[in-house]
């Protein structure tokens, strides 16, 4: 009996499945697309293209035979059969609009290897109604690395969209940019190394977005898998492996273990991912999706109160908006700005990066703001993180140049309070496929990347995302450099150079110019150095080094050159004094801070500090005027800690005319002047003296 009833289950199959016509396989497989259905969809548009599926499809899929008229002459008759075959494709609309609709499928259900074949068909067909066809068939390539191939396509989309569709131009151009990046070896980050997480991590249909959860030995993330919080547990069990819901780790000598989800408000049936917690762990931001509306998403905030989250309140309009997708929390270093990623109007495309104040409370204040074109495209950016330590924000596009679908970028915060261009992480960070959602600890040694890079034949679409580990080996810098004559570019052997921790936490070290004026030494990360070089019978050179804040290994190069002593007075330009006074004016001092920059760099100098005036009045009272004013900038110079006994204050009055017969003013302005010249040189002292 049990028999019987599976036999005719299974004819009841087979004769509706012989039984639907064209058309009805064709509504399936628009409906089933409408909806995201992707794998579905792919199923019955490929029953439409069956040609033992019965045909009852009218226009627009079924084309009207075209009938040339009826013309008596040879020229007239062999013009209408060109027509005819210009007019009549080989393959019939039905046929375009079904091989464009699979290949689509396959693209947006992530199956590249299959969104390749179809679209190459689809290109074939030169569909009018799909212009740009090749533009997808590129991707596709791009995506399964077949770069050279790809970038065939997207030069050709160039060629035919230049003067007819900028936009498509454009991710024509960025994709080319992208083909070639991704061939260029310079790219490719020796140093690195990416490795697939264990199933402790991995183990569902998909996990993603790693952040750190108070420290770097303990952190979250996103996950899909058996056991998640549905409205019912017994009823919906088989869901439950579809829910997103967010975790945490510890790290421990065995490694990642005490997995736990994070409970409380912060735990519901629906999604949750991409938290962030303060740096003082009682602030909660995260991710949850609409109960109502599949394309809107939400930032909530959790605090902590008596070791357990509460209040999971949704944020306000100036970070979410109803329809709308925002996401993906990140905080500054003092807590003070919010970075998320959000589809909200206003921005540049699709996903873009924006940021907004928040206040003590965590809440956000003010309007949001867009990070502007430098960051944002006409596709998406997403996934911010913010590393503290180098003030380096991390994050994702594929509306820049990369690899094929999202990379990771990143862009430095630095002390002119501007960022930097964002730049391609390159290989082994990024692939082909999409990644994102990279954190780094504060070492820069280890962190996470969220990847689809690899197949996955158990999982919606063959790919789906997974966490993968990162390693990098400790970033190297050094310096070297050579000291020179700055007059005859000659090199100048057995320099000394003095390298002081600008913030006093390491010690002051030295080194000497070998025979040919070259130095090298190591450096260490964060380090921000002064160094000057010095030389007898040399004036002193001096600059700057810093390591913190690189996300990267860099050797520095630093030339120094010292200028030889002259003999005489050395002006000081712009020294002016109020008249008949010897009170310095505010630019006066303006002009001298320089000259405590030279005395401190050449700290082996005693100098004479001398005024002068013209020759007006009389030889006693510009003798006494002269003195003062020379005196008056000695002690200014004392005040801004230079030594006293490296100082000799002396006034010459009218005695030592530049221009003996000065007759202008301007020859008088000459001869009142203010001037400098060393008068003792000691040892250059291995030791850092004032």
């Amino acid at each position: 009996m049990k028999r019987s009833l599976v036999i005719l289950f299974l004819f009841t199959i087979s004769v509706f499945s012989f039984g639907q016509t064209k058309r009805e396989w064709m509504a399936y497989g628009d409906a089933s697309f409408k909806n995201e259905d992707y794998k579905s969809a792919i199923n019955y548009y490929l029953k439409v293209l069956d040609k033992n599926t019965s045909v009852d499809l009218v226009y627009p899929y079924t084309p009207k035979p075209y009938i040339p008229p009826a013309k008596k002459n040879k020229d007239s008759i062999a013009l209408a059969q060109k027509d005819t075959l210009r007019k009549i494709s080989p393959v019939s609309p039905m046929e375009q609009y079904v091989t464009h609709q699979v290949a689509d499928a396959y693209r947006l259900n992530h199956d590249y290897a299959n969104a390749e074949i179809w679209f190459k068909k689809s290109v074939e067909n030169k569909p009018e109604k799909y212009p740009y066809e090749r533009f997808w068939y590129g991707d596709a390539l791009m995506k399964n690395r077949k770069y050279p191939a790809a970038a065939i396509e997207f030069d050709a989309v160039m060629s035919d969209a230049e003067k007819k569709d900028s936009t498509m131009f454009k991710l024509a151009q960025v994709k080319t940019a992208g083909c070639y990046l991704a061939t260029d070896t310079n790219y490719v980050k020796k140093e690195i190394n990416i490795k697939e997480l264990d199933s402790i991590f991995n183990s569902g249909t998909s996990s993603f977005a790693v952040n750190y959860y108070g420290d770097a030995s303990t952190i979250q993330f996103t996950t899909a898998r058996e056991g998640n919080t549905v409205a019912d547990p017994k009823k919906d069990k088989d869901k439950a492996k579809f829910i997103a819901d967010i975790y945490t780790l510890k790290k421990t000598n065995d490694g990642w273990t005490d997995l736990k989800k994070v409970e409380g408000p912060v735990d519901t049936d629906v999604h949750e991912g991409a938290g962030f917690l303060t740096l003082d762990k009682s602030n909660y931001y995260f991710t949850r999706w609409s109960t109502t509306n599949k394309n809107e998403c939400s930032i909530y905030l959790s605090k902590l109160f008596n070791d357990k989250w509460v209040n999971a309140e949704r944020l306000n309009d100036n970070v979410n908006l109803a329809g709308y997708k925002s996401m993906q929390p990140a905080l500054s270093p003092d807590g003070s700005i919010l970075y998320f990623s959000s589809n909200r109007p206003g921005g540049y495309g699709k996903m873009d990066l924006w940021y907004v104040n928040v206040d003590e409370e965590g809440k956000p204040t003010g309007k949001p703001i867009n990070m502007g074109p430098m960051f944002n495209t006409a596709e998406d950016e997403v996934t911010p993180f913010f590393h503290y330590y180098t003030s380096t924000l991390y994050f994702s596009s594929n509306g820049l140049a990369g690899y094929g679908g999202l990379d990771v970028f990143k862009s430095t915060f630095n002390s002119d309070s501007l960022w930097s261009a964002p730049r391609n992480m390159g290989a082994p960070v990024n692939s082909s496929k999409d990644d994102a959602y990279f954190v780094l600890e504060r070492s820069q040694q280890h962190g996470f990347v969220t990847s689809d890079r690899k197949d996955c034949p158990d999982c919606v679409g063959g790919t789906c995302y997974k966490i993968y580990g990162i390693d990098k080996e400790p970033n190297v810098y050094d310096l070297s450099g050579t000291v020179y004559n700055s007059e005859t570019n000659q090199v100048i052997g057995n320099a000394l150079l003095t390298f002081k921790d600008i913030r006093g936490d390491k010690e002051t070290f030295y080194l000497t110019t070998d025979s040919m004026g070259n130095y090298a030494t190591p450096l260490e990360e964060g380090w921000e150095l002064y160094i000057k070089a010095q030389k007898n019978t040399y004036f002193g050179d001096a600059g700057n080094i810093s390591t913190l804040g690189l996300t990267e290994s860099q050797h520095f190069v630093k030339d120094f050159f010292l200028s030889p002593i002259p003999k005489g007075d050395i002006v000081i330009p712009g020294i002016e004094y109020d008249y008949d006074k010897a009170t310095l004016r505010p630019e006066s001092k303006k002009v001298l801070d320089d000259l405590v920059d030279f005395l401190n760099i050449n700290n082996n100098l005693s100098v004479e500090i001398s005024s002068h005036t013209d020759s007006r009045g009389s030889d006693a009272y510009n003798m006494k005027l002269s003195q003062e004013r020379a005196k008056s900038v000695v002690d200014y110079l004392i005040e801004k800690g230079i030594k006293p006994e490296r100082l000799v204050a002396q006034g010459y009055g009218e005695t030592k005319p530049l221009i003996p017969d000065a007759q202008t003013e301007a020859e008088f302005q000459k001869n009142r002047r203010t001037a400098f010249r060393p008068i003792k040189e000691g040892m250059i002292l291995e030791k850092w003296t004032k």
